[in-house]
């Protein structure tokens, strides 16, 4: 009895000793590794920070300018600076290889937060542009992606308001919250891929105006929120935008710094202007790669709604003569394809809870808390002001053949046997159905 429990005593320190000896040699691993190996961090000494890259086009070369975080000493401790300095040729690679060659730093895109890409790039092929950006290693696919009105360097070298940073302030306009408000449809790397590489083979991105600080347009989602005035009939609400077409984006770039690729002297240019306003309310669609066109504000905000988990929506409509502004709660919208005898039927369903946020009228104070219950005709006036939203992106999708609602998706996921006979027109065969039921918050 006693020679079995010596034994398992034994046993038991050899256990142990075994277990220290592990544990000793996982500590002496880690610690080898933690004193030869960078793992990939950047020496902020040798690696100049890309916030930011504008892509334009000129004379068959690629012009690339990158927003540069500079550290600077100061007696209250780090400050940053933020500089523009732009490179050119055949490829991006090319192009911030110059920008190293001009600032003594290699370019690394790990920090990039935003690709801005500019009108000129409209006639080439999207991945084509945006190609060096998938590489292994070469930079995060959660950088997001927009098309802009004009150069792209320009509006990188805008004064902004909101920020220092230009390309932070463009960010602002394309965050998570703006796009739960269904006031701009952002994209990244990665969803445009998704997009692209799926049976619809169409992908969108936010479209980036200016605008001058003070000034802004009439008429969009958000016209007239929480504003009160008189009676002025059916003003600046109604309508689905401009049905079946595509909005181009005006030019408003100046000319580009021509055959040379040189220090942006964008910024020193606008050290003198106002600050400026971005907005990114539009939407630049593109199919097989190649850029179709620009969904006005309406549109877009039909196409956000479908595409994305919206927590509250602005919508202007009328009702007896008068314009309101809602807010859409509780946003419930889905597309649905099937195919009955022979025919394609698509099916969108919307859903929303509402109140009254302003209204062009003289306001009773007596009266105005009656507003939660928002009348039967004002709803109906919504319901329309959805249903043209919805028709006027149908009308779109149809006449420039562009799946951007992924119905080409849908027809092969939910319909596969019938995906070889009607992919090709399927857009055009379709039926559409509209299923919108917007109800009273209270």
């Amino acid at each position: 009895m006693k020679g079995k429990l010596k034994n398992s005593l034994k046993s038991k320190l050899n256990i142990s000793k075994l277990s220290v000896l592990v544990y000793w040699l996982i500590f002496l691993l880690l610690a080898c590794l933690f004193f030869t190996n960078d793992f990939g961090l950047v020496d902020i000494h040798k690696t100049s920070i890309i916030t930011a890259v504008a892509i334009d086009t000129e004379e068959g070369e690629v012009l690339v300018t990158a927003e540069i975080a500079v550290p600077q000493p100061s007696q209250s401790g780090e400050n940053i600076v933020y500089t523009q300095v732009q490179g050119s040729g055949l490829t991006i690679a090319d192009a911030l290889n110059e920008i190293n060659a001009k600032t003594g730093f290699y370019p690394k895109l790990q920090f990039c937060k935003l690709i801005l890409i500019g009108e000129s790039c409209r006639d080439k092929q999207l991945f084509r542009v945006l190609g060096c950006f998938y590489r292994k290693n070469y930079s995060e696919l959660t950088a997001l992606v927009a098309m802009c009105e004009g150069n792209a360097y320009d509006m990188l070298a805008q004064k902004s308001n909101v920020s220092d940073m230009t390309s932070e302030a463009i960010r602002k306009v394309l965050s998570d919250e703006i796009e739960k408000s269904a006031n701009a449809t952002t994209s990244n790397l990665k969803s445009i891929a998704a997009m692209e590489f799926s049976h619809s083979r169409a992908c969108y991105m936010p479209y980036v105006e200016v605008n001058n600080q003070g000034e802004s347009q009439l008429g969009g989602n958000g016209d007239n929120v929480g504003g009160e005035g008189e009676n002025n009939g059916s003003q600046g609400g109604s309508g689905g935008g401009q049905s079946g077409q595509s909005v181009e984006g005006g030019q408003s770039g100046e000319g580009g710094q021509s055959g040379q690729s040189q220090q942006s002297g964008g910024q020193s240019q606008q050290s003198g202007s106002k600050p400026v306003e971005f907005t990114a309310r539009k939407t630049a669609y593109f199919s097989d790669g190649r850029f179709i066109g620009v969904l006005d504000d309406r549109q877009a905000f039909a196409l956000a709604v479908l595409e994305n988990d919206i927590r509250l929506a602005v919508l202007p409509c009328d009702a007896d003569d008068i314009h309101y502004t809602l807010g859409l709660k509780g946003v419930k919208c889905d597309a649905d394809l099937k195919v009955k005898d022979g025919v394609p039927q698509l099916k969108i369903s919307f859903k929303a809870n509402a109140r009254i946020q302003g209204a062009r009228v003289k306001v009773d104070l007596q009266k105005i808390i009656s507003d939660d219950v928002v009348k039967a005709s004002v709803l109906d006036g919504a319901e329309a002001e959805m249903r043209a939203r919805f028709e006027s992106l149908i009308n779109v999708v149809r006449e420039t053949n562009s799946d951007i609602i992924g119905v080409r998706e849908l027809l092969y996921k939910k319909n596969y046997k019938y995906y070889e006979a009607f992919r090709n027109d399927v857009l055009q065969r379709m039926t559409v159905a509209y299923d919108i039921k917007i109800d009273s918050v209270s």
